[in-house]
């Protein structure tokens, strides 16, 4: 054991940034459909409308268009669930919590210039991403489908014979954590021969907290047809994630791999963006907005646990937070930059009763990249986001009808293709200190939203539904050599948002 552990406290220094996937930072691009309880009720496709303290994150012109002052705040309850079918098997977890979703304030500025009409200043909160979620899956196992086939696949490819490992080697960053842990917990033999085969497994996970983010926008009405805004938004990053994967034959338990991470940090992004009314006596809007890569200063701290069977009543276990291995988490330090968005959108109105929007947003998630927190370019993972990661496309259509001079009511739907190619796979390196093996290639959501709006002379009150559902392939772990069949995974999620405003 101690000469397992020896080399994992040297592998702490000798393997920077080894341990970084493009699963770990994928969740962070995708903003979730949250905000205004109006901006939620008309699926956000708000982006040539305009007029709402959450369109300044979809197209920042959409804050020009206001003639007052506005203050909003929001709540939610979010019901998710989750469920997991693997070779017949079928497990369901539900995940209910409450959020603080958006607190913004608009200051409309008239000029009254023979062109310059209203300059505009918006502060707006939100909490842009939720990660709060509980996930299991278990199902009855070939023992080809054993996760020890991955590990002797590392051994194969980055590991001597254990029995030769020498005080010379230890600096010779190739060498897979994985196979190393396992080796000491007794799952592999000296040649790297696995020892036991499962006849069942399990997996569960906790996911906790989100994104939240500051938008500062600065934006002007021109002449009533043209309206332009910026929007610098700083988001901050706090991500936590716990799992559990055990695998089990006839006499119980036999290897259970237990992984902990962490991530926070820091970003920023800038929006641009324009409104325009292309004829003079028409309410008809077009609306162009484009998103910059937002860029992230990120902190990840990791440790993880295997223990193998029960021998002699005592477990074999190994893991890399143990004190005499090196004293604390694994910690690295890395930058990303997000892809960029585009956003075009056309939204009419007739005569202040109803109105229409429909937008079209294109990601270049290939376009997304990690660095060293040096600067120094990481093309391992410049190829993984292009082999594993594609264009998406996503379709929002919006609409609010007046049923009187106080009332409204709101409908919105939202297509989001997948991000992920069909054959991506979380790669780990024969010289990899990456421990969890899980990962998820989700696949096309739909949303449904519906809202309820009521305005008084100065306060005004709106309600809003949306239904999510989303489907995607689970992977314990996959490996070219040894292919796991995916768990398929169903999310249902209802969410229901208030939001109470002023407008002065």
């Amino acid at each position: 054991m101690k000469r397992i552990i020896n080399i994992l406290a040297l592998f702490a220094v000798a393997m920077q940034l080894s341990a970084q996937s493009t699963y770990n930072v994928t969740p962070l691009f995708s903003p979730e459909l949250t905000g205004t309880a109006r901006f939620v009720g008309m699926g956000g496709a708000m982006s040539a409308l305009g007029g709402d303290i959450s369109s300044m994150s979809s197209n920042p012109a959409g804050i020009g268009i206001y003639r007052s002052n506005d203050f909003a705040a929001t709540a939610s309850l979010n019901f998710l669930n989750t469920k997991a079918d693997f070779l017949g098997s079928s497990l369901s977890k539900d995940n209910v919590n409450f959020s603080f979703d958006n607190i913004g304030i608009v200051f409309s500025g008239h000029v009254g210039g023979e062109s310059l009409k209203y300059v505009n200043i918006g502060i707006n909160y939100t909490h842009r991403n939720n990660f709060r979620k509980e996930f299991a899956m278990n199902g009855w196992y070939d023992g080809d489908y054993s996760q020890q086939y991955q590990i002797q696949n590392l051994y194969d490819n980055s590991l001597p014979d254990l029995s030769n490992i020498t005080s010379d080697s230890y600096w010779n960053p190739r060498y897979a954590w994985l196979p190393l842990l396992a080796a000491d917990a007794g799952l592999l033999d000296d040649e790297g021969g696995i020892n036991y085969l499962p006849t069942d497994a399990t997996f569960f996970s906790k996911d906790k907290g989100g994104v939240d983010q500051i938008d500062f926008n600065l934006s002007c009405n021109i002449d009533d047809r043209l309206y332009l805004g910026a929007t610098i938004g700083m988001q901050y990053v706090d991500y936590q994630r716990s799992s559990i994967y055990s695998e089990y034959d006839d006499y119980g338990e036999i290897y259970m791999l237990d992984n902990w991470q962490k991530t926070e940090g820091s970003g920023f992004d800038v929006k641009l963006g324009a409104i325009l009314r292309p004829f003079e006596y028409s309410p008809f809007r077009v609306g162009l907005a484009f998103h910059l890569p937002a860029y992230y200063k990120l902190t990840e701290y990791s440790n993880a646990y295997i223990a193998g069977p029960e021998i002699d009543g005592e477990y074999r276990e190994m893991a890399t937070y143990w004190p005499e291995a090196y004293g604390e988490d694994y910690i690295v330090d890395y930058n990303v930059s997000s892809p960029w968005r585009m956003n075009v959108s056309a939204g009419y109105t007739f005569d202040n009763y109803l109105a229409l929007n429909a937008e079209y947003e294109l990601v270049d998630y290939s376009s997304a990249n990690m660095e060293y927190d040096d600067g120094t370019e990481m093309p391992a993972m410049e190829e993984e986001f292009e082999s594993n990661m594609k264009t998406q496309h996503i379709l929002r259509l919006g609409a609010e009808m007046r049923l009187d001079d106080n009332l409204s009511m709101r409908f919105g739907y939202n297509y989001i293709s997948s991000a992920f190619r069909e054959d991506a796979w979380k790669y780990i390196s024969p010289s990899s200190a990456t421990t969890a093996t899980d990962y998820t290639n989700t696949k096309d959501t739909n949303l449904f939203t519906l809202g309820l709006g009521y305005r008084g002379k100065s306060m005004y009150f709106d309600a809003a539904y949306q239904c999510m559902m989303q489907n995607a392939d689970f992977y314990t772990y996959k490996d070219p050599k040894f292919s796991l069949p995916a768990t398929e995974v169903s999310n249902f999620q209802n969410k229901l948002i208030f939001t109470f405003g002023v407008r002065f």
